[in-house]
């Protein structure tokens, strides 16, 4: 089960052309749909949601910034708004399961306040444990000229208790030196290092996805498809599971 919150007007077709032919696109939730549809608010379909019902949660909430699907507000109503979100997310997700929260910077009058910081009280408060702050590093974006241009954004990636599956095969990179061997000791001639790889660490550089990025649609705020195929790898690959994308 695929379900996804598709701002109003916003709705793009092409983007689901590779998977429509072989699911069915439902526009209302069942827990029993391969792939949900969903346009509105995103608390709208939530509610229709069972308890313990997801495995894993990706979204990228709006940063507070007046861009064209959203409507800015002070702090304390964006961090109001958010806990709501957050805590219905929490209800909705299994036990062992994963939430990635995929924020930036709140500016107001050039000051910035990061979002992970701010929302980091919310997870808190409802016991979730977090396992590793991400650093998403990506080469393009708006230039600054009274501080440095922003060049990444964060991944707060959260787990409901520590009963969790994490597959870390699936995404190694090379060795930089794969055939370095122990000198010394017991293991002496054998390879030090994973031959499979090695673990990729927790900065991610990824490309946004900009006007001449071969993913772009019209959508004003595109979230690429290799930042979501990553945690799906990661998190799902053990059996088949059910991913909440909003």
């Amino acid at each position: 089960m695929i379900n996804y919150k598709i701002k109003e007007g916003l709705v793009m077709p092409n983007l689901f052309k590779p998977i429509a032919h072989k699911y069915k696109i439902e526009q209302n939730f069942n827990v029993s749909n391969k792939i949900t549809l969903f346009e509105g608010d995103c608390l709208d379909l939530l509610a229709k949601m069972p308890n313990n019902c997801v495995n894993l949660v990706v979204t990228s909430p709006p940063y507070n910034i007046g861009k064209e699907y959203e409507k800015k507000s002070s702090v304390q109503n964006y961090f109001n708004w958010q806990k709501k979100v957050i805590n219905e997310c929490h209800r909705v997700l299994k036990d062992g399961g994963h939430m990635c929260w995929q924020v930036g910077n709140y500016v107001d009058n050039g000051e910035i306040i990061p979002l992970d910081l701010l929302l980091y009280p919310i997870f808190n408060e409802l016991k979730m444990k977090m396992r590793n702050r991400i650093i998403w590093h990506f080469g393009h974006g708006l230039h600054a000229s009274k501080r440095f241009s922003g060049r990444h954004e964060t991944i707060m990636w959260f787990t409901k208790g520590d009963n969790y599956f994490f597959n870390l095969d699936p995404i190694r990179i090379p060795q930089k030196y794969p055939s370095k061997k122990y000198f010394k000791g017991d293991k002496k001639g054998e390879l030090s290092c994973n031959p499979n790889g090695k673990n990729p660490s927790d900065v991610w550089d990824i490309p946004n996805v900009k006007n001449n990025h071969i993913e772009k649609t019209d959508h004003p705020c595109q979230f690429p498809v290799s930042l979501v195929e990553k945690f799906t790898i990661i998190y799902l690959t053990k059996v088949k599971q059910n991913k909440l994308r909003i």
